[in-house]
């Protein structure tokens, strides 16, 4: 091997290794940015109707909010389901540490309502859908360590394209 090819072979090795490294630079930058800054996610089911289709709706997720306190009654979070812990759910505030909440205990069968007060370091939630939608009324209050972000825009269907404002609660 001459000395010209060597030479070749170092820049190549010097301009392969400057790519790979801006590469690397680049998926850390997006894992940080999908861990702690913003996310997107993809919904599905019949929990959150109206709000979110059945299929095929993607939303922006923010996830400083909950890490600030900054969660309130009638925002809609992403969460770890306190069930299947490694399955996210997406519900929308109801209460939140102190406050009362009433809500249907069996929606399909009867009227018969309950009131609790959300105990401290928890969150009441439930599905806009309260026909179908396993939520706090089936497991109760959601501990405040659960929450992983909260939903601000809805980017698909195009149609949809907004912001996710709170939703007033009733009561």
């Amino acid at each position: 091997m001459s000395l010209r090819n060597l030479k070749e072979l170092t820049i190549i090795a010097k301009e392969a290794f400057s790519k790979m490294f801006l590469v690397a630079k680049s998926l850390c930058f997006l894992h940080v940015t999908n861990t702690h800054v913003f996310t997107v996610a993809s919904l599905y089911g019949p929990s959150m109707l109206p709000t979110f289709n059945l299929t095929g709706d993607w939303a922006l997720a923010e996830r400083f909010s909950h890490k600030l306190g900054k969660v309130g009654a009638g925002d809609i979070v992403i969460l770890k389901s306190p069930v299947e812990p490694r399955k996210i759910m997406t519900k929308r505030v109801i209460g939140v540490e102190g406050d009362s909440v009433t809500y249907v205990v069996e929606p399909k069968n009867s009227d018969r309502t309950e009131t609790i007060v959300v105990p401290k370091g928890h969150i009441w939630v439930e599905g806009d859908n309260i026909y179908n939608s396993k939520d706090s009324r089936n497991f109760g209050a959601v501990p405040y360590g659960l929450l992983r972000g909260k939903m601000l825009w809805k980017i698909w269907p195009p149609k949809d394209f907004g912001y996710i404002g709170k939703k007033e609660q009733n009561g």
